[in-house]
């Protein structure tokens, strides 16, 4: 190997190296580590100022839609890792070049909050390069010597650039030279990292004469923040305070389940991205579990069921086309994870050894947008047989006997009335909309089944607890019996948590137990608050439950609000409502277009209401639900009086 004239007067060296047959000759460059006190002051020529970057260039995940607002992302929550990530910046600020790697996760916000750290950087002049091209190693092996002071390193995902072998190394290397580097100080190097990637690269080899990652370990080990999966209780009271005024966020509050946040926001686009995507047999499975869920199946769903149920969602001549594994084919493309290691359609573990089929489970958020999009659909003649011949559980076949009669497909509601009366008891119904066809077939304390007596204890503790104003432990019992089969348990102890003026816990578990099948709590936290004329956080527990199909809350609140006066609020939820399928709102919205002289408007909503098949409710005052079950809930001057703590299970 040697070196040209040429090329040290560039300021580089030329190699060559003889190899291979013929002898053929590879010239490779080398650039030029900067000597000490030989900084010229210039940055990275792929460097920009941080205000012109953009987040999702930096690969910040995209969040769910918003119908109004024009940002891009939702509004940011600081949590405990952005106090440690704060302290890092600020010491950057201050002269000395420092490194953070954030640990956590798929989707548990690491960027997102990378991107909000460097923002007090943007107003000094930082720069920010983000080395990708041609490739992420390549381009940070090129470029680490050429950083300048006041840049921001962005190595998102750095197990891409630490990780490969001996490439992974070199780059550890490079980064810690830069760091100590004063005449370039201050730098910031920002990174993010998996769990498994972190340990990868910071354990100890078994085999100390081979140790692979020793630069990164020794880059790396005591610059860590940890970000958590799950919000905290005290990061849910922010939350809550900012859902008020960014719908992303009050999406995301009813719909994440564990208190998942940045999962929630993050995935759903991805899933909903797969559903648009997906073909006809995917599709149709992923349709039966949205039927399913939406008419009052429990969230495990037979694979068997599904697999037979999708045969009638396809046409004839579709189905007849799929090679004989479209259903398998089907389960892989509905259970590849995205953002968030979230899938469409999950299998679920069985922890009883007497079931035998697998199990699968949709999405929560897919089950949802199944309310709202499928909302005016009936299944076809496969789903109900599929239903007679596949499902075990008791609650769920009795069910969809309510559901088949509501939607005058009486035979079927007759076969699977008399199904349901066959199985056994196999815990309550998950469905928010389930309910026995029959008030004699649940006989709860006769056939308990063994395998949930646990959590019957714990749901007997849980309530014992309450009574005894021990409402922390009550909650914690009542967490574990919602885990198993027991929402409805974990519900009612969230709304005597509201009775107890504890209302940021009540919150919390309403929330949580309506994730796990129990969302009227929602609608009765909703009235709750109404009483307590806390009208907004009534609205944002309404349009919560609405999320879960149960959209006459939102619908009583509106005629409140025209009740007070306020018709341009009460149209606002109206059509809130209205979004959400309730059955009286185009009519209503009808109205108001009508008596604001909107006659052609008022025309096309009409139009729309009979499309949907909503036309059986154009009354020119929508009575509040609770005044049809309690006469006495409307006053002489019009305005609606809620009764005290009913059960609103609608």
């Amino acid at each position: 190997m040697h070196a040209s004239k040429e090329s040290v007067a560039a300021g580089g060296d030329i190699g060559t190296v003889i190899s291979g047959e013929g002898n053929a000759v590879t010239h490779f460059y080398v650039l030029p580590s900067p000597q000490p006190g030989s900084n010229t002051g210039q940055e990275s020529p792929v460097a920009r100022l941080i205000s012109e970057c953009h987040p999702l260039d930096l690969e910040v995940h995209h969040a769910i839609r918003a119908v109004s607002g024009s940002d891009e992302l939702p509004a940011y929550l600081p949590r405990e890792h952005d106090a440690h990530l704060r302290r890092v910046v600020d010491a950057a600020r201050g002269g000395r070049s420092q490194l953070c790697v954030l640990v956590g996760e798929s989707s548990t916000g690491k960027t997102r909050a990378c991107w909000e750290a460097v923002q007090p950087l943007a107003d000094e002049g930082w720069r920010l390069w983000h080395p990708f091209d041609p490739t992420r190693t390549e381009a940070a092996l090129a470029g680490l010597a050429a950083v300048g002071p006041k840049t921001v390193v962005w190595l998102n995902e750095a197990q891409h650039y630490l990780a490969p072998p001996t490439v992974g190394d070199r780059i550890a290397a490079a980064l810690r030279t830069l760091l100590t580097d004063t005449e370039r100080a201050p730098i910031l190097v920002l990174g993010t990292l998996w769990p498994v990637h972190w340990d990868q690269l910071t354990s100890l080899p078994t085999k100390p004469e081979h140790d692979p990652h020793a630069q990164s370990r020794h880059l790396l080990t005591g610059r860590q923040v940890h970000v958590p999966g799950a919000f905290t209780t005290h990061d849910l009271v922010a939350l809550r305070h900012a859902a008020e005024t960014d719908e992303r966020l009050a999406q995301a509050l009813a719909g994440a389940s564990d208190r998942r946040i940045t999962q929630f926001l993050a995935g759903v686009p991805a899933l909903l991205d797969r559903h648009r995507h997906a073909g006809p047999a995917a599709r149709a499975v992923l349709d039966v579990a949205m039927d399913a869920r939406r008419l009052g199946c429990g969230s495990d769903l037979p694979a068997t069921f599904l697999e037979e149920a999708a045969t009638g969602y396809m046409p004839y001549s579709v189905f007849q086309s799929l090679d004989d594994g479209w259903f398998e084919h089907a389960l892989t493309y509905t259970g590849r994870p995205v953002h968030g290691n979230a899938a469409l359609l999950h299998r679920t573990r069985r922890t009883s050894s007497c079931h035998n089929d697998r199990s699968f489970r949709l999405a929560d958020y897919m089950e949802q947008h199944g309310r709202r999009t499928r909302s005016h659909l009936c299944p076809p003649a496969s789903f109900w047989e599929a239903a007679l011949q596949h499902l075990s559980r008791r609650t769920d076949v009795g069910a969809l006997a309510s559901a088949a009669s509501a939607r005058w497909r009486l035979r079927y509601a007759g076969l699977l009335t008399e199904r349901a009366r066959q199985l056994p008891w196999t815990g309550p119904a998950i469905g928010p909309d389930a309910h026995p066809p029959e008030d004699d077939w649940l006989d709860r304390d006769a056939n308990w089944p063994a395998e949930h007596l646990t959590c019957r204890a714990l749901t007997d503790l849980a309530f014992t607890a309450a009574e005894a104003s021990d409402y922390e432990e009550a909650a914690a019992l009542a967490l574990q019996a919602a885990e198993c089969c027991q929402p409805d348990a974990l519900a009612e102890i969230a709304l005597q948590h509201e009775e107890a003026g504890l209302t940021v816990e009540a919150s919390d578990l309403a929330h949580h137990a309506a994730a796990k099948g129990a969302p009227t709590c929602l609608s009765r936290l909703a009235v709750m608050r109404e009483e307590a004329a806390l009208l907004d956080q009534a609205e944002h527990y309404a349009r919560a439950a609405a999320e879960y199909g149960l959209t006459n809350t939102l619908a009583d609140l509106a005629v409140r609000r025209e009740a007070a006066g306020n018709r341009e609020h009460a149209q606002d939820l109206w059509e809130a409502a209205a979004g959400y399928g309730h059955p009286e709102a185009l009519a209503t919205i009808a109205r108001f277009q009508y008596e604001a002289h909107d006659v052609d408007g008022a025309a096309r909503t009409a139009r729309e209401a009979l499309d949907r098949g909503d036309a059986a409710h154009p009354r020119h005052r929508v009575e509040p639900l609770w005044a049809r079950l309690w006469p006495h809930g409307i006053e002489p001057d019009g305005t609606a009086t809620l009764p005290p703590h009913k059960d609103l299970s609608w």
